[in-house]
Order: structure tokens, then C-alpha cells, then sequence
């Protein structure tokens, strides 16, 4: 039998504002945690992840542009932000969102989406410096390999959109933001295509 641990209006409403999660999914998953607040939004984490990934196969044919220009009229980006239908492309929180994505754009300069995105040449360039600065010490063969793939992973995930933390909140990645989203919207939301300028 669960612990039925009581749970106050102002811990779901705190949970709420950390997750952006709906109330009854705050209320469920503290009472499925026993009222722990830290275990409660893991778990909100998880479930959003779940959704996402059971999203991420539907088509998205809609969604917006949003432009970023920073205060010194030197930086800009712009990003394309997809989603499934128009109800959810003129939603004010999926607009932020896609505004937030620019602005990140904007600041951190990705070089890519994803790992996944990363051109073979550009791959097969940067393995090639990683493989000769691994090869300095006298390490096994497949020690160097483990080294090399970690810091190919690593050089990567800094310069890729989806991989770097998101500037308003160094706790999640950009693809944490767009999962969190895609839990809260209910549709399937992906980056399309983005470029930055700079003067």
C-alpha cells in the first residue's frame, strides 16, 4: 500500500514552476515520490523523455521562424523551429521557446544541430588532431581508441546545438528544453535549420 504522504498546493505549485509540467502531473509525481521534491522532478524529467521519444517519429509540418539580435546590434540569429500543427506554432509558449532557441544561438555559436549532423569531413578532420595529440604517450591501442572517441564526443557536444547547456539554465541541454516542450505541448517540436551573424 502507498504512503499516502499529503501533499500542500504550494509544493506542486513550486514543482510546477521548476518543470512547467501541468498540476496533476506535479500532484501524481509527488505522491509517487512520497512527497520528495528532488525525486518528484527526476521523475517528471524521465516521463517528459518517455513522451518525447514516443513523439519523435510524427511528421512536424508547422512551426515558426524567430529572430534574435542582441542589444549591441552586432550578433543575430535566427532558427526554425518545427512542430505538428498550427494551433501549436502560434502558442505563445512554443514562440518563446523558438525566440529562447535563437537567443542561445546567438550567445554560445553552434556549429551544428547534433553529433549525429556533424559532416564526415569535419569528423574525420578533428579525429585525425585527436589521434595525434592521444598519441604523444605510450598508451595501448585500445586505450588511445576510448580516449579519441571521448574527446571527439566531447568537441563535439560543446560546438552542437542540441548537446550544449541552455544559457538561461546551465542544468538542462537545449534537447532537455525541446523534450520538456514536446511533454508540456503534446506534439512532437524539432530544430530545423539556424544561422548566426556576427559583425
Amino acid at each position: 500500500m502507498k504512503n499516502k504522504t499529503k501533499i500542500s498546493a504550494a509544493q506542486v505549485k513550486e514543482l510546477r514552476e521548476k518543470t512547467g509540467a501541468s498540476v496533476m502531473e506535479c500532484r501524481n509525481a509527488l505522491t509517487e515520490c512520497g512527497g520528495d521534491f528532488e525525486k518528484a522532478a527526476d521523475y517528471l524529467k524521465k516521463r517528459g523523455s518517455e513522451k518525447a521519444l514516443k513523439k519523435a517519429e510524427r511528421k512536424t509540418s508547422e512551426g515558426a521562424v524567430a529572430a534574435y539580435i542582441h542589444s549591441n546590434k552586432k550578433v543575430g540569429a535566427i532558427v526554425e523551429l518545427l512542430c505538428e500543427t498550427d494551433f501549436v506554432a502560434r502558442n505563445s509558449e512554443f514562440q518563446s521557446l523558438a525566440y529562447d532557441i535563437a537567443m542561445h544561438i546567438a550567445a554560445m555559436n553552434p556549429k551544428y544541430l547534433s553529433l549525429e549532423k556533424v559532416p564526415e569531413k569535419d569528423r574525420e578532420e578533428y579525429e585525425h588532431i585527436a589521434r595525434e595529440e592521444t598519441a604523444l604517450g605510450e598508451k595501448p591501442s585500445e586505450i588511445i581508441e576510448k580516449i579519441v572517441e571521448g574527446k571527439i564526443k566531447k568537441h563535439f557536444d560543446e560546438i552542437s546545438l542540441s548537446t550544449q547547456p541552455f544559457i538561461k539554465n546551465q542544468d538542462i541541454t537545449i534537447d532537455d528544453l525541446v523534450k520538456e516542450k514536446i511533454s508540456k505541448l503534446g506534439e512532437n517540436i524539432r530544430i530545423g535549420n539556424f544561422v548566426r551573424f556576427e559583425i
